[in-house]
């Protein structure tokens, strides 16, 4: 006879979740990476996981992430539950709706991953969300002043997304049943938009793609900063054309 498989924990812990997403005046940076399982990087693994995922359908998805480290005998498996999705109450500074991208890594052995779609509320994302008003949600994180941002770049040397993700990582254990509330039935769980993902194998010695901290930016500011090197390009450009011509125009003066 099969062993029961372990159901997902009630509650989720900051050290079991990935989350990016951004604030009122910065641009998207994860405000939460997991301890377990622990990578380098994870922008390509959450690419990977919900890169391709319509924020506004309410697709759930599920499935195995496969970590190879070199100093195991083999390969660790990590169930995962994911969603994009739009903020029903937060918009940045001009006036779009907020995105989220979650991933949750809840305790369970890698054969149990089947069994998410039942056990895990279909709105758990949500619920989390909730759990994490007042630190992501709060002035020092989604609400910080771009005035702030700017400041914080010249006076610290910890970078602002290091301290935005460290205020994160307060919040408490978040509980994704009420009290007393059951957890979903199995008929109920066919009629959510689940989507089994294939398993996604990374090496916990990967080369990052991005560095590990990366400084809250200010939104637009990237694309502020591009213009203004295609502007310095420009500018060089038609100087070295204009000397061009002097040399040319010299040449015909002066002949050889």
């Amino acid at each position: 006879m099969l062993a029961p498989v372990a159901a997902p924990a009630r509650t989720v812990e900051t050290s079991r979740l990935l989350w990016r997403t951004r604030g009122e005046h910065w641009d998207y940076e994860f405000i939460c990476v997991p301890e377990i399982p622990s990578l380098p990087g994870w922008l390509t693994t959450l690419e990977a996981v919900l890169g391709d995922a319509d924020a506004g359908a309410g697709e759930l998805r599920y499935g195995l992430l496969e970590v190879d480290d070199a100093a195991a005998r083999a390969p660790r498996a990590f169930a995962y539950v994911a969603a994009r999705f739009l903020d029903p109450a937060r918009r940045d500074w001009t006036g779009r709706q907020v995105q989220h991208f979650a991933v949750w890594f809840p305790p369970v052995p890698p054969e149990a991953v089947d069994a998410l779609p039942a056990e895990v509320p279909a709105d758990w994302h949500l619920r989390v969300l909730a759990g994490l008003a007042a630190t992501y949600g709060s002035g020092e994180v989604f609400g910080l002043p771009e005035e702030a941002i700017r400041a914080w770049k010249r006076g610290h040397r910890e970078s602002r997304a290091a301290r935005a993700m460290e205020i994160v990582k307060r919040t408490p254990p978040v509980a994704l049943f009420d009290e007393g509330e059951p957890a979903p039935s199995l008929p109920g769980a066919a009629q959510r938009p689940w989507k089994r993902m294939p398993t996604l194998k990374k090496k916990s010695h990967e080369p990052l793609r991005t560095p590990r901290e990366v400084s809250l930016v200010v939104a637009g500011e990237r694309r502020g900063g591009l213009r203004r090197l295609f502007g310095c390009f420009t500018a060089l450009a038609m100087t070295l054309v204009a000397v061009q011509q002097l040399v040319a125009c010299g040449a015909s003066i002066h002949p050889g």
